[in-house]
């Protein structure tokens, strides 16, 4: 593999790879397709000499590893799944002075300013309750431009270009639409809809 295949392949995972879930689906797949056995922590575990395996928790995380014929010798590399991001809180859904809001929670080391002005989009796993009441989950990546967190005009903001301070619970919170209709669950389901998934009673995304 040349640097070039390498780096269009590290591009192309970051990109289906939005939040811990969907990257611990595809390194599962990438495994899986590399001839690991995957393996359930609720199991006693029967490794044979020579094979491959991996592990996952939450659907967040993944081991994988090798279990040698001879050597008893481990080489360890360690990564994170996540990335600093804003999650959306319990109940996100803010309306208010007329726009319609996500509730949100900065995450991990997150740098807040360059969060303005940006296209944001929506992924994660969403739990839903079935027809049969079974509670089953998949992942959702909504693919395009849906918020924003508009920045103050500079001629109403005369410190924007000496000092800025940033609440993290109230100046961060994407915009979605003025449209006083919208509803979350809907939404949710419109987009469980494109994964082929119909017969839900109730959702709950995180």
């Amino acid at each position: 593999m040349n640097k070039q295949d390498f780096n269009e392949g590290l591009l192309g995972f970051l990109d289906a790879s939005p939040t811990p879930f969907h990257a611990t689906q595809n390194m599962s797949a990438m495994f899986a397709n590399a001839g690991f056995s995957k393996l359930d922590e609720v199991d006693k575990w029967e490794l044979e000499a020579g094979k491959k395996y991996y592990v996952t928790r939450n659907d967040s995380s993944v081991i994988a590893f090798t279990y040698p014929k001879v050597s008893k010798n481990y080489v360890m590399v360690g990564a994170h799944t996540d990335s600093p991001n804003l999650k959306l809180k319990p109940n996100p859904v803010i309306k208010e002075h007329g726009v319609v809001k996500f509730g949100v929670e900065p995450y991990g080391g997150l740098l807040l300013n360059p969060w303005f002005d940006r296209d944001l989009s929506l992924a994660g796993r969403v739990s839903y309750l079935n027809a049969e009441g079974v509670i089953k989950d998949t992942l959702i990546n909504v693919e395009k431009s849906i918020a924003t967190i508009p920045s103050l005009a500079i001629h109403l903001d005369d410190k924007a270009n000496k000092e800025r301070t940033v609440n993290k619970q109230t100046d961060v919170c994407p915009i979605l639409t003025t449209n006083d209709d919208f509803e979350f669950d809907e939404f949710l389901r419109w987009q469980l809809s494109k994964n082929e998934i119909l017969d839900v009673k109730e959702v709950y995304a995180e």
